[in-house]
């Protein structure tokens, strides 16, 4: 039974990166004999999974093959993507499409329950309707985790955030498997089944929000770590910073053990500039009367409002000497940067890149290409409804 589930996850999986693929090539490329593709492909195209496609895409000796494509009526997948102010979540049918995203809002004052409460609201809002199935979630969580035991480990942000189990929860209440992946590596899923890492190998995904962490990519392959920490760069102590990174502190001197999500998260940005406008620096933002959020950033930063492009320049800077880090370690073809700050555009991407650029070539180090993420705010909640399908195997279903 499990051999079976296998092998039937391995032919979608297949079909999935190769539309159109004839069971010969199927049978190619997963080394076994034509005979038993045939039979588990007329079981999956029974179960609903496939469908036969009468257009003939390949061509080989004998009589033309029959193109197989997966079935977008054959199930739904449901991903959520969480950090200390938000989450989305996303449904995708069968075929990978988009077909309905929601998003809460975290509060300061939220608990750990009130944030699973939110969680869940959050997946019913995008459950399938009558005519569908939900066949699996994926969550994307911030911090270390678990993966193997559904547990949320450990999150810096969030109050009270320790050994919170979730998938077993989410398992119960909405029957069907739950997944979990730390969600920089899930916005790195995003990326290398949807986005700019199709066709790379040896890459990395930087997710900047309220913490900092790194999704990485080698041999085509998304690393975990020996015991799930890769990536966890937001807690690399900084090098000393400039006299710039004043309002970064409580006391207005940078500390010599400032964090990287100290300095150049949103979370970082936002508190930096509330500070500076507090102590009566000059900047547009002194006009709000009211806590700042991004859309003030945003705003500030195309206004060329001096103050504002001096931290944003500070977080930048900081950024490239952690990706110039990681370049020394890892040697990435490319470097991904997802999150709110994308939105900024080449105001923090130039200084970033020219920071990382000056720093590996005094070693005569390569530079990766660094790019800005193009999938927008929902590519955690995608890359973790990717994580269900990646996880997922068809005999769980057909066995229940």
């Amino acid at each position: 039974m499990q051999q079976m589930a296998s092998v039937e996850s391995e032919i979608l999986k297949q079909v999935r990166a190769h539309p159109g693929i004839s069971r010969v090539s199927l049978a190619r490329k997963l080394q076994i004999a034509p005979s038993t593709v045939g039979n588990y492909t007329a079981r999956l195209i029974a179960e609903g999974f496939i469908i036969e496609d009468p257009d003939k895409l390949e061509f080989e000796m004998g009589r033309p093959p029959t193109a197989l494509r997966l079935n977008p009526d054959g199930g739904q997948f449901i991903g959520v993507d969480f950090e200390a102010r938000n989450i989305m979540a996303m449904a995708v049918d069968f075929s990978d499409r988009p077909l309905k995203q929601a998003h809460k809002s975290i509060d300061q004052s939220d608990s750990v329950q009130t944030i699973i409460d939110k969680i869940e609201h959050a997946i019913q809002q995008v459950l399938p309707d009558q005519h569908g199935r939900l066949l699996a979630i994926g969550v994307g969580v911030p911090g270390l985790v678990n993966p193997s035991k559904g547990i949320a480990v450990h999150y810096k942000y969030i109050s009270d955030w320790q050994n919170v189990a979730l998938a077993a929860p989410l398992a119960k209440k909405f029957g069907v498997p739950v997944y979990l992946e730390n969600n920089a590596r899930s916005m790195a899923l995003a990326e290398l089944w949807f986005g700019q890492g199709r066709a790379q190998k040896d890459w990395l995904c930087i997710g900047i929000r309220s913490g900092i962490g790194a999704g990485i990519v080698a041999g085509g392959q998304l690393q975990r770590g020996a015991n799930n920490r890769a990536g966890e760069i937001g807690r690399w102590i900084c090098p000393k910073l400039s006299k710039g990174a004043a309002f970064f502190s409580n006391n207005g001197e940078p500390s010599q053990k400032m964090e990287l999500q100290e300095v150049a998260s949103v979370r970082a940005i936002l508190s930096a500039l509330e500070r500076a406008r507090q102590s009566g620096k000059k900047t547009c933002l002194s006009r709000r009367d009211r806590p700042l959020n991004f859309e003030d950033v945003l705003d500030a930063a195309r206004q060329r409002d001096h103050l504002t492009l001096e931290i944003i320049q500070v977080a930048a800077e900081t950024l490239g000497w952690a990706v110039s880090e990681l370049s020394f370690a890892l040697n990435p073809s490319r470097v991904i940067l997802a999150g709110p700050l994308t939105l900024l555009g080449e105001i923090m991407l130039q200084p970033l890149r020219e920071c990382a650029q000056d720093l590996l070539r005094e070693s005569g180090a390569d530079v990766p290409a660094i790019v800005n993420s193009t999938m927008g705010e929902y590519s955690g909640a995608l890359g973790a409804a990717a994580l269900a399908v990646h996880e997922w195997k068809p005999r769980a279903v057909s066995a229940a």
